[in-house]
């Protein structure tokens, strides 16, 4: 049988390449590059952004720019997901709180019905009727799922009890979230104070925080499963009164309708920015400038690497402005 994708030496990938349009200058840097990264990653990956016909690129493509790309993704994820992991974290710390400060320390795992008063899970602490039950129940359940892991085990097996600050740690990022929309109003804005650095309404605070952390997480899975952040297949969007705010009106009428903050990744940028604080927070977007500053002056086919990007082109510039502004509202 004759397979649709049959097994190609270095040299053959190369031939191949060159066949679609891609200059090769330096044939071993090229097969060390497929040997450490590997064709499909290297060269599909990121065929999305340069024009093509039938598999082969309109003009010249210089294989460095592949390299490049994979490199820039690469440091761009480790940043990303360290401070996304540090948002979840947040998230979760702020959750076990308020409901250890109200409704106590004890949970029965066994319950995944929810109707005893005196546990943190009980029904009537939270919002809702079908998405609440559903929620507490699959907590209880990831729980349950998890009953011989160390921190649960030991907490089951040494203590009389399972306290929030151990349960909420052991579930998924996205139903801490569900936890979060299932909360009273009360609950939400003690959560949203806490973690949302930008001045505005809490309803409209409570609005960027339900939409930003369902973008974070899908960032985040997209980026743990090795998958394209540069190909947004995202539904959630930031609003255009939320991504005004958020940029301090930097980003236009224009740059909206263009997609620019709504949920690419601008967007994450934009989000983690006014979600992280501390010392971290004011670290955060000095390392993304510090990442895109040596390419800053990259230029092909009339774009720079912020076009292939898909992010504003004059990007850089606006994280700076961003950055002198939170640096003069710190020491205000």
């Amino acid at each position: 049988m004759e397979w649709d994708k049959p097994f190609k030496t270095y040299s053959e990938l190369i031939a191949l390449m060159r066949f679609r349009n891609i200059v090769i200058s330096d044939e071993h840097y090229a097969k060390q590059c497929l040997s450490d990264i590997s064709y499909y990653s290297l060269i599909n990956g990121y065929k999305h952004l340069f024009p093509s016909i039938n598999d082969c690129f309109i003009q010249p493509i210089p294989f460095e720019i592949f390299p490049m790309m994979y490199h820039v993704e690469n440091l761009l994820n480790n940043i990303l997901f360290r401070y996304i992991m540090e948002i979840e974290h947040s998230l979760k710390s702020k959750l076990s709180y308020i409901i250890s400060e109200k409704y106590g320390v004890f949970t029965d795992i066994d319950d995944l019905y929810n109707l005893n008063p005196n546990d943190y899970l009980y029904r009537n602490n939270y919002r809702g009727t079908r998405m609440r039950n559903n929620v507490l129940r699959r907590i209880k359940e990831e729980i349950n799922r998890k009953h011989g892991e160390s921190d649960i085990a030991h907490y089951l097996n040494k203590h009389n009890h399972l306290p929030c600050w151990i349960l909420i740690n052991n579930i998924p990022f996205g139903l801490a979230i569900k936890l979060l929309q299932i909360m009273t109003s009360d609950d939400k804005t003690f959560v949203c104070d806490a973690m949302v650095r930008f001045d505005g309404t809490i309803e409209l605070k409570k609005d960027f925080l339900n939409t930003s952390l369902i973008i974070l997480k899908e960032y985040r899975n997209k980026i743990a499963h090795t998958k394209k952040i540069f190909v947004n297949t995202i539904n959630e969007k930031l609003s255009r009164q939320l991504v005004f705010e958020l940029s301090r009106d930097m980003l236009t009428y224009d740059d909206y309708e263009n997609g620019y903050g709504k949920n690419d990744l601008f967007a994450v940028i934009l989000i983690i920015m006014n979600l992280i604080r501390g010392v971290n927070g004011n670290m955060f977007i000095p390392t993304v400038i510090e990442l895109f500053e040596p390419y800053e002056n990259y230029s092909f086919m009339d774009n720079n690497i912020f076009d292939l990007l898909e992010l504003p082109h004059d990007f850089l510039s606006i994280l700076k402005q961003l950055d002198n502004q939170i640096i003069q509202k710190a020491v205000a």
